[in-house]
């Protein structure tokens, strides 16, 4: 009998503890901000793991899917001050901060008004902080969480402050910001403030530890389905584990913002291939994170967007009798006589990418009409899916962005909007009070859900 009662007190206190454990605050916070990663994209990604035979993902489940599983969900709406429709330099302010915002406006109210940040508080408490972005730092995200001015397109002076403000990690692309013009002499400021700067992965490696300013690109870094180009630079995960490598040095725990940036930049474009891949180097951070977070005990992972880009999905369309009898002939599934309902194997089609199609376009356009034969097209096309690519399925080679669109039609593809939308945007929490974060709420209310989560006193 005492045994029992023994083991009976043993238990009780192992779920004692349990729930103090779960309701201990976070050490450490590591938010992944996925630029223009509305529910679409989400949807998409994970549909296309489980479903499109994809050799990257033998097992048919993403990380991201992965994380889902296990997170505490919530919903946000994402609406400034005064308007519907945000931008990410609002969207970032009003999310880094908790206050309504205007768009175009970095780390300021909607009267203009300077008001302290994530990064900021997180500073004061004595956490070592990290700013990461595989577009370019100076960008409308990053800059939210590190600088105050009245227009994103301030980049020269964001760069001023960010250097100004100190973050132990600065990492990504956007060189020029920091080295030319009004701010030729900007990185040896930064030098003399104790940055070690990288421009490259080796480099990157050597630093263990101290501040680092890493700048891999002088604009923005690479699409993620051309970076198989570039073996010298660190990819998003890549600089993800060296950042928390670094700020996990200090006792006091840490706070991390990595933006998966070119999300967005894919879906203005309406490349469906490269918002894929973009999901994918989203996928490899989430990877990362969440294994750390289960290692470490004391860290939570934040997931969400700053807004939706886009409106991207598969969608069936009548084909008419001709197009019906071709794809029938290719043996593709039709219902209703002509319908096509898009097929799984798109996916492993848009896994064949190398190149941008948004930069193809853009070359494209800058070519003579005469120049744009149906032999070039094909070739270029073809070159840059991966795949060889019957042109003649297309209508007026002369209209390039038609071509475009054309191409993600055949596949069942459609886009509502080249702009962002006002969707609702889904968001994640895994770890220590992972639970702040469920239920329907706007992006101001992440801050103070933030905060608490740490611990910190709301005076």
């Amino acid at each position: 009998m005492k045994k029992f009662y023994r083991a009976l007190g043993l238990m009780f206190a192992c779920l004692f503890l349990a729930g103090t454990l779960q309701a201990s605050e976070a050490k450490n916070v590591i938010w992944i901000i996925g630029d223009g990663m509305g529910p679409d994209a989400i949807g998409f990604f994970m549909q296309g793991v489980r479903y499109g035979g994809l050799k990257d993902y033998p097992e048919k489940v993403s990380y991201l899917e992965q994380f889902l599983q296990n997170a505490q969900w919530g919903l946000f709406f994402n609406n400034t001050y005064d308007t519907v429709v945000t931008d990410s330099a609002a969207a970032g302010t009003q999310m880094a901060t908790g206050q309504l915002s205007r768009p175009e406006f970095i780390g300021v109210d909607y009267n203009g008004q300077p008001v302290e940040n994530l990064l900021e508080l997180a500073r004061k408490q004595g956490k070592a902080i990290g700013i990461i972005s595989d577009a370019y730092v100076a960008d409308a995200t990053p800059a939210a969480f590190t600088a105050h001015v009245k227009n994103r397109k301030e980049k020269m002076e964001i760069a001023r402050q960010m250097v100004a403000f100190g973050p132990e990690v600065i990492l990504g692309g956007g060189l020029k910001y920091f080295s030319t013009g009004e701010n030729k002499k900007l990185l040896n400021t930064a030098q003399k403030e104790g940055y070690r700067v990288a421009k490259n992965k080796k480099e990157l490696a050597a630093v263990k530890s101290g501040r680092v300013l890493g700048l891999f690109a002088d604009e923005a870094m690479p699409m993620a389905v051309e970076m198989h180009r570039y073996p010298k630079m660190p990819t998003l995960a890549e600089q993800t584990q060296k950042a928390v490598e670094l700020l996990s040095q200090n006792k006091n725990g840490f706070v991390l913002i990595v933006e998966a940036g070119k999300i967005d930049w894919a879906a203005h474009a309406h490349d469906t291939g490269a918002w894929f891949y973009e999901m994918k180097a989203l996928d490899e951070v989430l990877k990362y994170a969440q294994a750390y977070a289960d290692k470490n005990g004391e860290t939570l992972v934040y997931l969400n967007a700053d807004h939706d880009t886009g409106l991207g999905a598969f969608a069936y369309r009548h084909l008419g009798k001709q197009k019906a009898m071709e794809k029938t002939a290719q043996g593709e599934v039709l219902y209703g006589g002509d319908v096509d309902y898009a097929s799984f194997g798109v996916f492993a089609r848009l896994e064949k990418q190398k190149s941008s199609l948004y930069y193809l376009e853009e070359e494209l356009k800058k070519l003579p009409a005469e120049k744009l034969t149906p032999e070039y097209l094909q070739k270029r096309f073809s070159e840059a899916l991966g795949e060889e690519i019957d042109i003649t399925q297309f209508e007026n080679l002369t209209d390039v962005s038609g071509l475009f669109t054309q191409l993600n039609e055949s596949r069942g593809l459609f886009w509502a909007t080249p702009s962002h939308s006002s969707l609702p945007i889904l968001s994640a929490a895994y770890g220590p009070q992972a639970d702040e974060f469920t239920g329907v709420y706007h992006n101001t209310d992440i801050l103070p859900r933030m905060k608490k989560a740490l611990g910190w006193s709301e005076k």
